[in-house]
């Protein structure tokens, strides 16, 4: 019977060892047959060569007759080369002298505009001086508003140091800014507080006007507020003994009624001008059309160095003519002060109405003349005020330029996204909850309490909207975009986020509560309106974790089928090989005694997790010690009262008999183990 090579028909396994080993007349035969059709193959084969041998001398003909052609080719090829060469070298110093005629001429020009800043300054400067002379305080402000708008390194830099100053005025620009910003606050002060005792309106807005000018302190409007309230504040604590020893109780009421008008009409004036000066309905306009802009954002997978977002070029223009960041969150801190320092006056009017209306009930006094006693009660007394109304209209822009601040900035954290090199998250987190606490604080800190539950839910969507809604994206795509390597530590730092953006959260909402109970609890009018801002705040903390949660949930799942799942399938394949569960009792013994299932998923389970092996046993002794420490001390105390102490420690045999009992490890290796 011939081997299956012989069968196979393929002659270059018939070595000449395996012929001389032949012996069988019918092995001989079909290696001999096998040999002919060889043999024929080869024939055909020459033969085929023998009839391309004409075409193949043809072709090589005509690449020698070629040779000449070429030849030339080459020769003019370097002549080319050469004018190339010439030519390269003389462009390359036209254009390095052009380069440095463009260098020279670009420092002219920086030159020049030096020069004509320096020329701004200096005239700025010296038509100050001249209009606080002739007390021109309104051409002194803005001389000081256009000196101060130039660049800080022209103010400071040697030529203007130098240029500047003359023999009238020997000090240095910006010592002489300086001092005139200090001696126009000080009159502006002066003027303004004898406009305001004078009840001269003209004036009064006048000089609001010029206190930005100057720009003697960002927060200008709402400490002009505050003052404004504290003035009315003293005035009531001073007068109120005087009006109810001489006219008894509950009088006091028409005085605070006419102080409230007057504080209408002087918070219009601070708080009008503060509008304009800060250009508020133009931003709120500015927003709104943003926000109106159909845009088009793509999030790619996220990866090291940051990522892209691609944007409309409408959008584009509209984010270049957008104020800056840092111009809406002055803005926005200004206005939350505004919001608190008139809560606090309200609170405190509120007591004072509150506490004569009921003397009024008490002692029957007919105050009401041109009102109904109705009008009197606090809530009305307030909330018919125009200072609660123009309050009211500044803080529905707070909510509307606050949530524009909001994505804007979370937009821009999630834009310059990186991760550093050996940081288990990614940037975004942490500038996000930054942005997001910073916001959160200062809604607090308006002490209203409708502001507060209304920033909870803006905050809850925009966490949903520009940061969640952006991690779902990366996590289903990380597989698809990056190389296996890179996906999966995207994938992870991905987990990463939102495993700390849950304590994060959590965090965020303990604090918030706690300032909430700073802010409002020492007022007991406020103490309704600090649990409805607590139970908002916790409504943040139990969605946003939720949420979270679910996310990293479906995240570990999905990374379990990615990674885990097709590594353990194989272990499980190879150790259900040649199982069966169908036995008899020969069978059953066997498989007992051999227990290859057992062995095999051992061995593989092992090699999956073998880089995880001494760190599981450094974890597992030092458990161990941490259980065994606890467990003496609760049942002995810190040490044993007995004079001979118990000994814990296992001998050899029975620690080798301990790890025996385990079936991650080998008989061997207990037996070999050095203890």
């Amino acid at each position: 019977m011939a081997t299956d090579y012989f069968f196979s028909g393929d002659a270059s396994q018939l070595s000449l060892e395996k012929l001389r080993s032949l012996t069988n007349i019918e092995e001989i035969q079909d290696c001999l047959r096998i040999l002919d059709l060889e043999e024929n193959q080869v024939d055909v084969d020459l033969d085929i060569l023998l009839e391309r041998r004409g075409q193949l001398e043809a072709e090589l003909d005509k690449l020698e007759a070629l040779r000449p052609q070429l030849g030339a080719l080459s020769l003019q090829a370097t002549n080319l080369m050469s004018i190339i060469n010439g030519t390269s070298n003389v462009a390359e110093r036209i254009s390095a002298q052009v380069r440095q005629l463009d260098l020279e001429q670009s420092r002219v020009q920086e030159t020049i505009e030096e020069v004509e800043n320096v020329q701004e300054l200096k005239l700025c400067i010296n038509r100050m001086h001249s209009a606080m002379q002739i007390r021109d305080y309104e051409a002194a402000a803005s001389y000081v508003h256009r000196a101060s708008a130039l660049d800080p390194r022209i103010l400071n830099g040697e030529f203007a140091e130098n240029a500047v100053p003359t023999s009238e005025y020997p000090d240095v620009p910006t010592k002489m800014l300086s001092d005139a910003k200090t001696s126009l606050f000080s009159v502006f002060s002066k003027e303004f507080e004898a406009a305001v005792q004078s009840r001269d309106e003209n004036n009064i807005s006048r000089f609001f006007r010029l206190f930005p000018l100057i720009a003697i302190k960002p927060n200008f409007y709402a400490d002009a507020l505050t003052k404004l309230f504290e003035n009315i504040a003293v005035i009531i604590d001073q007068h109120h003994p005087v009006v109810e020893t001489h006219y008894g109780a509950g009088k006091m009421i028409r005085v605070l009624e006419r102080l409230q008008e007057e504080c209408d009409k002087q918070s219009r004036i601070i708080l009008n001008t503060f509008g304009d000066e800060k250009q508020l309905m133009r931003k709120v306009a500015d927003i709104r059309s943003y926000n109106n802009t159909p845009r088009r954002v793509i999030v790619p997978p996220h990866r090291t160095g940051g990522q892209s977002r691609e944007i409309t070029p409408g959008q584009s223009r509209d984010i270049e003519n957008m104020p800056d960041t840092r111009e809406i969150d002055a803005l926005l801190t200004e206005l939350a002060m505004i919001s608190q320092r008139a809560h606090l006056y309200f609170r405190f009017m509120e007591s004072r109405v509150k506490s004569e209306a009921e003397a009024m009930k008490i002692n029957e006094v007919d105050v009401s003349l041109e009102k109904s006693t109705d009008d009197y009660n606090p809530n009305n007394f307030l909330n018919n005020s125009g200072l609660m109304k123009q309050i009211k209209h500044l803080i529905s822009e707070y909510f509307f330029i606050e949530e524009y601040f909001l994505r804007r900035a979370l937009e821009q954290a999630i834009e310059i996204d990186k991760v550093e090199e050996g940081n288990s998250t990614s940037s975004c987190v942490d500038d996000v909850f930054y942005i997001l606490k910073r916001s959160a604080f200062r809604a607090v800190s308006t002490s209203n309490v409708d502001c507060i539950v209304t920033m909870v839910n803006v905050v809850n969507q925009c966490l949903e909207t520009e940061f969640i809604k952006v991690h779902q994206k990366r996590l289903v795509s990380a597989f698809t975009s990056n190389e296996a390597k890179d996906a999966k530590l995207s994938y992870m730092i991905l987990l990463n986020n939102l495993d700390v953006s849950c304590d994060y959260i959590q965090r965020l909402a303990s604090e918030l509560q706690q300032d909430t109970i700073r802010t409002l609890a020492p007022l007991p009018e406020d103490h309704e309106n600090c649990r409805k801002a607590q139970k908002s705040l916790s409504s943040l903390s139990e969605s946003s974790t939720n949420k979270f949660k679910q996310i990293l949930q479906s995240g570990l799942e999905q990374l379990f089928k990615q990674l885990v799942k097709p590594r353990i399938r194989p272990i499980l394949q190879e150790a259900y090989k040649d199982i069966k569960y169908v036995l008899n009792e020969d069978e059953y013994h066997d498989q007992e005694s051999n227990d290859n299932f057992a062995k095999r998923f051992v061995n593989g389970f092992d090699s999956l997790l073998h880089i995880y092996k001494l760190g599981a046993l450094r974890f597992d002794k030092d458990l161990r010690a941490k259980v065994q420490l606890l467990e003496i001390h609760d049942y002995w105390g810190s040490s044993t009262k007995s004079g001979n102490p118990i000994t814990w420690r296992l001998t050899i045999t029975e620690a080798r008999k301990v790890l025996g009992l385990r079936i991650e490890f080998k008989a061997g290796d207990v037996a070999n183990i050095k203890l």
